[in-house]
Parts: structure tokens; C-alpha cells; sequence
């Protein structure tokens, strides 16, 4: 008798193998609404219906797959059961429907019930440890408390903080997800690093604090900003950032090996704090500078780690140990449509012409990317030592 494990089981102990498809179908959606508005058959456009589509579809199923993968094993605790996998699933689609229909009460409440499902699914495993999690997964717990603090204010707007919800669900989640997945890849996928995270003793104590000091001065930085110090509170966001980064990711280093990914995951963590930086010094172009950290930023940074998880669990170790073509061409892509985003606002006579060929450059390299990868997700590829 075979000791192979089941389909299903493949699934539960792996629930990327499920998000991260739903994470690309998700994005396509997203970022064609301007294809959809330039070619005339959708009248009008929405730069927040299209934000929070890559939000709450695209990056939030990444994320989940990620977390609900990786959490149970840090944790040492059992993997993901069949009907957290279902709910996960049926709660993420549900808020993007929402979207997608127009009801934002759909959607938000889509969105809150998947963010408190991930705090429950983390915190579950939390009190039934056998280890602790990485100690720069504290960030994971301040993103998902800025979205859930942020769709409450989306759905019931504080007068005096009008942007403050939006600011959480579109900043302040992503950038505590990246700064806790970002701690523990960053360094083994760039340089190399392959020790294990210390997550016993004193040393893993001081690590914990100062992380917590990081989110708490990340999640802050959004109160300054509300309150009326808007560069300042701009800053904090950025040098925090910054200074995490550096410090704990070394992105002051080129990647170790000469891989097209490896050069855009690097420069994706320079677009990160970049469009933060830039959001603070020239707040007149506020889109501009955040589209350096949403699209350069947070999208590269998406695809790249899941073609190492992808490539890691499911047998498929040559396209993240060599230079291939779709990578490759992802990559090109991805630079292209962050240069024609970010310079559109200069040539406003072509502004909405550009808009359509960055969404073309980046649905070309995600098509591609989703073209190879996500049929190497089936739960029939499994890595021989997995």
C-alpha cells in the first residue's frame, strides 16, 4: 500500500496549493478594470475599487496561503483542517464577489470575516504551540489589527480621520505582512542565509521586543498622519521601513547569485520604502510615489516568494535555481509597467493611454507567470523530500 499522502491531504497541509491560484485569478481582475474602462465597456473608473481588488483579492490570498502553510509548521502544531481550508476559501471569495458586484457592505464584511479568520486560525495554533514562530512574525499580528481596524473605518468613517481606514487597509496591513515574511526570506533567498530562526531564549525575547517596538511605531505612524502631522507621520512610516529592512534584510547587499527573480525581489524591497519616502517629500504625488510601493513593492515582491514556495513544495527547484524564461519575462514585464505607471502623471495628454499599458505590461507577465506555475500547484506535484 502506498504511504503517498491523499489529494485532500496535500491541500490542508499546504492551502497555498489552493490560494495562490485564487490570488492570480484575483489579480487579473483587479488590474484589467482599466483594460475593461480604455477599451469603452465599462463607462466609468475606479482607482479604490481597483486598489482594494489587488488588496483584498490578489495580495490577501497570497497571504493566506503563505500563513496557513507556514504557521502550523513554525508552530509545530497540526496543519490546516478540511473546513478551515473550505472557510478560508469561501470567505476570501466572498468579499472580492462583493467587490467585483459593487456592494461594499459585501465586501467589507467579507474582507473582516477573512482577516479574523487568519487571527483565529494563528491564534489557535498560538496557545497549542510546540515552538514559537519567528519572532518578526509579531508584524503579522499589527497588519492584520491595522485591516481589521481599517475596513471598520471604511464602513463606519471617523469625521475627523477620513482617510485613516483606507491608509490601514491599503498600507498598514501589507506592510506588516512583508515586514514578518520579508524578515524570515529576505536573507535565505538574496544572501544565502540559511540558519534557523532563534525563537527560544533570551536573545529571541529581545528580537520580539524590538519587533514589537517596530509595529506598534508602524501602526502609530498612521495615527500621527490622521492627526494632522501629515509628513511626519509619512516619515515614521517610511524610516521604520527603512530601517527594518536594512537592518534585519541587509537589502543594502545585491543578491548573492545573478538570477532575474533574485534582482527583482531585491528591487522590490527598495520600492517598498522608496514610494513611502517619496509619498512624504512629495505629498502632491501621492499615487504616483504609492505605486512604487504597490506595483514595484508588494506585487513583485508577491510572485517572486511564491515561485520559491511553488518551486520548493512542489518539485520544481530549476526555475528558482536558474535564469528561465518566465521569469524572466515576469520580470520585464513587472519593470515595465512600474516605469510607464509611475511616469504616467508627466505626460497627463497620455495618462489614461498609459494607465492601459501598464495594466497590459503587468497582466502579460502575471498571465505568463500563471500560465507555468499554477499548474505545478496540483496536489500531484509534490517534492520528493516535502
Amino acid at each position: 500500500m502506498s504511504d503517498r499522502p491523499s489529494y485532500l491531504q496535500v491541500l490542508c497541509d499546504e492551502p497555498f496549493r489552493v490560494f495562490f491560484p485564487l490570488g492570480w485569478l484575483c489579480s487579473l481582475v483587479g488590474v484589467s478594470h482599466w483594460l475593461w474602462y480604455y477599451a469603452g465597456l465599462t463607462p466609468t473608473y475606479s482607482g479604490f475599487y481597483h486598489g482594494l481588488f489587488q488588496i483584498q483579492g490578489f495580495e490577501l490570498a497570497f497571504a493566506a496561503g503563505f500563513l496557513m502553510t507556514s504557521m502550523p509548521r513554525f508552530m509545530e502544531t497540526p496543519g490546516t483542517r478540511p473546513w478551515e481550508l473550505a472557510l478560508g476559501v469561501l470567505l476570501l471569495l466572498s468579499g472580492a464577489v462583493g467587490l467585483y458586484l459593487g456592494n461594499s457592505n459585501w465586501s467589507l464584511g467579507g474582507l473582516l470575516a477573512t482577516l479574523l479568520f487568519l487571527l483565529v486560525f494563528a491564534g489557535r495554533r498560538f496557545v497549542r504551540r510546540g515552538d514559537n514562530p519567528p519572532p518578526a512574525f509579531v508584524f503579522v499580528a499589527f497588519g492584520l489589527v491595522c485591516g481589521l481596524a481599517g475596513v471598520l473605518l471604511l464602513r463606519w468613517p471617523a469625521t475627523d480621520f477620513p482617510q485613516l481606514g483606507q491608509r490601514l487597509v491599503e498600507q498598514g496591513l501589507l506592510l506588516g505582512l512583508i515586514m514578518a515574511v520579508g524578515s524570515h526570506l529576505g536573507p535565505r533567498l538574496l544572501y544565502g542565509r540559511r540558519e534557523e530562526p532563534v525563537t527560544q531564549g533570551p536573545e529571541a525575547r529581545r528580537r520580539l521586543a524590538v519587533f514589537a517596538v517596530g509595529g506598534l511605531l508602524l501602526a502609530g505612524s498612521f495615527l500621527v498622519e490622521a492627526g494632522g502631522a501629515v509628513e511626519a507621520g509619512r516619515f515614521l512610516r517610511a524610516a521604520v521601513v527603512t530601517a527594518h529592512l536594512l537592518v534585519v534584510v541587509g537589502i543594502y547587499r545585491l543578491p548573492a547569485r545573478r538570477r532575474w527573480h533574485l534582482y527583482l525581489l531585491w528591487l522590490s524591497f527598495w520600492c517598498v520604502p522608496g514610494g513611502l519616502w517619496l509619498d512624504g517629500l512629495f505629498p502632491d504625488h501621492e499615487l504616483q510615489a504609492l505605486h512604487l510601493t504597490f506595483v514595484g513593492g508588494f506585487g513583485s515582491m508577491t510572485l517572486v516568494i511564491a515561485t520559491r514556495v511553488i518551486a520548493a513544495h512542489c518539485g520544481f527547484e530549476r526555475y528558482w535555481d536558474q535564469n528561465t524564461w518566465p521569469l524572466a519575462t515576469l520580470t520585464l514585464c513587472f519593470l515595465l509597467a512600474l516605469l510607464t505607471r509611475v511616469t504616467a502623471e508627466f505626460f497627463l495628454d497620455y495618462y489614461f493611454g498609459m494607465l492601459h499599458m501598464a495594466a497590459g505590461y503587468w497582466l502579460t507577465g502575471a498571465v505568463v507567470w500563471g500560465l507555468v506555475f499554477v499548474p505545478k500547484m496540483m496536489p500531484w506535484h509534490v517534492a520528493a523530500d516535502d
